[in-house]
């Protein structure tokens, strides 16, 4: 065969790898998650529209309890926007459905709600294996100070958005205690520096399964700025895939050790790699 119809070859099999590797990026379905919204006191009126928006798509099922759920193993996430109530009997069902690979959402509130805080906690603590934890009961902070998120070892804050260091609206907060540093994403600086957001991905669990988010002031979800919307695409993705990362990596994301499994090409990347391949096949096939 001459070289001109080689050439030919190899250009026809670059289209096709063409062709084929943007079909391939068109086929990658976007994610849209059933979740169930738990919210009794009509507080998550800017959240849930932010859901069902474009963004997401998801299939958004409002409840005015727990016990209105009939089969919580229908939704990806559960989102609590309950801060007043202590269902009986419906902690087992949460803990349950996190335990089939569920993600959970807590809310924690001051000064008004400790026995949904409380109810919370013996959930978190059968979760997390640890006994220790305390939600809201050691006071609330007297500031109204943004809160800010910080730097931890989980992809909380990095995925998909990067929002460490921003700060989102808090009013007068009830303090996360004795958290493990480690799961500790969010603080409010005054006051003395209240604990108010934590999170436990699936390898934090006893059970090696599900996730967790505890936020601690619902006044946040009253309206959602920009940088609240991004916290909150953050939220909903670590509850659907979050996972920790190597130590150090939350505060350095981008250094080489921290990359898991090494960078993951980007789509024009992977192309270009399948059009060498698809050329050289042409090319191997021409000669012989």
């Amino acid at each position: 065969m001459s070289k001109k119809a080689i050439f030919g070859c190899n250009l026809k099999s670059l289209i096709a790898g063409l062709v084929a590797a943007a079909g391939i990026a068109a086929a990658v379905p976007v994610h849209a998650a059933n979740v169930a919204v738990v919210d009794p006191n009509n507080r998550w009126g800017a959240a849930i529209p932010f859901f069902q928006s474009a963004r997401f798509g998801d299939t958004v099922t409002t409840f005015s309890s727990y016990s209105s759920i009939t089969d919580m193993s229908a939704f990806d996430i559960i989102w609590d926007a309950d801060f007043l109530s202590a269902p009986a009997g419906q902690d087992t069902r949460v803990i349950a459905f996190v335990n089939a690979g569920g993600g959970f959402y807590g809310q924690v509130e001051r000064p008004c709600c400790d026995p949904h805080n409380v109810w919370l906690q013996g959930i978190f603590r059968t979760l997390t294996g640890d006994p220790d934890l305390i939600f809201g009961q050691a006071g609330d902070s007297s500031s109204s100070a943004p809160s800010q998120f910080l730097y931890p070892d989980l992809s909380i804050l990095i995925a998909p958005n990067d929002i460490r260091g921003t700060t989102f609206d808090s009013s007068a907060p009830g303090q996360l205690s004795n958290v493990d540093a480690a799961r500790i994403f969010a603080t409010q600086p005054g006051a003395g520096g209240f604990n108010v957001g934590a999170a436990w991905a699936t390898t934090d669990l006893v059970n090696n399964a599900g996730r967790l988010v505890v936020v601690s002031d619902i006044d946040w979800l009253n309206s959602l700025s920009a940088s609240e919307e991004d916290a909150l695409d953050n939220f909903r993705l670590f509850l659907l895939a979050g996972t920790p990362l190597p130590s150090g990596c939350g505060a350095h994301p981008n250094l080489p050790e921290c990359q898991q499994g090494g960078e993951v090409p980007v789509p024009g990347s992977l192309a270009l790699l399948g059009l060498g391949l698809i050329g050289l096949l042409g090319a191997r096939r021409a000669r012989g």
